[in-house]
């Protein structure tokens, strides 16, 4: 194997020195073959929209996408052709709301040379220090969009899971268990990148973790924010972080609304979401003894707080002669 450190460049020295090397925390999020709701994409575009950050280090595209399988865009302006859009893995130095460091790998999914890049993300780990991996994933599931969306939560080590002694629920995309072991909770799935580094960072003695938010199957090519939300929510508390989150629940509510509106009109579609409904809610009566490990997407309540202290300043100063009528 070729030496994994050439895969990438560090921006420039001044950065490096800007980043601590105690506690740190790596953010990942790969959006490959699979983005159910294009949750991981919308997570990545708000985070570096809301917070602060410097690029540290960039990888070699040209070594890591195969271009015919995964085509950039071109902007052709009827004469010639303005740009090329290249797409970019790069690893960034961040800062929550509460000015608290981290560390963002966001990009494509690697098409080639998955067990350099793992090798070469494990040298950066070391390299800054990192304490905890922590990455992010969205999958398509028979769920409802009406239900808290469910995540499965799979780490290297089961104490990241609350479940010490026991065995780490398989991650998607890798398999565990033995013939020892005929109750393991083993699934077999095709792998992503995210699965392999985890694998890879186990081996090497560093804590890595990550949850999967399950998105309805029928909205897996619409923007589904709610699932970004559900997503960062569990980061935020994995991580420790002080992530921004009110936002991106506006930006739910909108959209979640809209849905709702185009469901109406479709009675095709509402007949399979209300048979989703009655499939969810019977399976989650005995969800205790599933041996899979997964935690619901719930609002904390500083969120529900700030989303009624909008609500009453949106409706600042109505009086019962200002209510719509019906």
């Amino acid at each position: 194997m070729r030496d994994p450190r050439d895969l990438y460049r560090f921006e420039s020295a001044d950065v490096l020195a800007a980043v601590p090397r105690t506690g740190l925390t790596l953010v990942h999020a790969l959006p490959g073959l699979v983005d159910a709701g294009n949750a991981c994409r919308i997570a990545s575009t708000y985070l570096r929209d809301e917070l602060r950050h410097l690029r540290l280090v960039s990888f070699d595209m040209d070594e890591l996408l195969d271009y015919r399988g995964s085509r950039p865009q071109a902007v052709f302006d009827g004469t010639s052709y303005a740009s090329v859009d290249i797409p970019e893995l790069t690893l960034s130095l961040m800062y929550d709301e509460s000015d608290r460091p981290f560390l963002f790998l966001d990009g494509p999914e690697p098409d080639l040379q998955w067990r350099r890049l793992a090798e070469a993300l494990i040298d950066l780990v070391e390299f800054f220090d990192v304490e905890r991996v922590v990455g992010m994933q969205a999958v398509p599931m028979a769920v409802p969009h009406t239900r808290p969306i469910g995540l499965f939560a799979h780490a290297n080590d089961p104490d990241l899971l609350g479940r010490p002694n026991t065995r780490p629920t398989p991650a998607p995309g890798t398999t565990l268990g033995s013939d020892e072991d005929e109750d393991s909770a083993e699934i077999v799935v095709p792998a992503a990148f995210g699965a392999l580094l985890e694998l890879q960072l186990g081996r090497a003695d560093h804590a890595s973790m990550g949850y999967a938010a399950q998105i309805p199957h029928y909205l897996t090519r619409t923007d589904f924010p709610a699932g970004a939300l559900a997503l960062l929510r569990r980061v935020s508390e994995a991580a420790g972080l002080d992530l921004p989150l009110v936002h991106l629940g506006d930006l739910t509510d909108a959209a979640t609304v809209a849905l709702q509106g185009t469901i109406a009109q479709n009675a095709e579609v509402g007949q399979i979401v209300s048979a989703l409904e009655e499939q969810y809610d019977s399976m989650n009566e005995g969800a205790d003894d599933s041996p899979l490990t997964t935690t619901m997407d719930l609002p904390t309540a500083e969120e529900l707080g700030e989303h009624f202290e909008r609500f009453l300043a949106d409706h600042d100063g109505e009086g019962p002669g200002d209510a719509p009528q019906l």
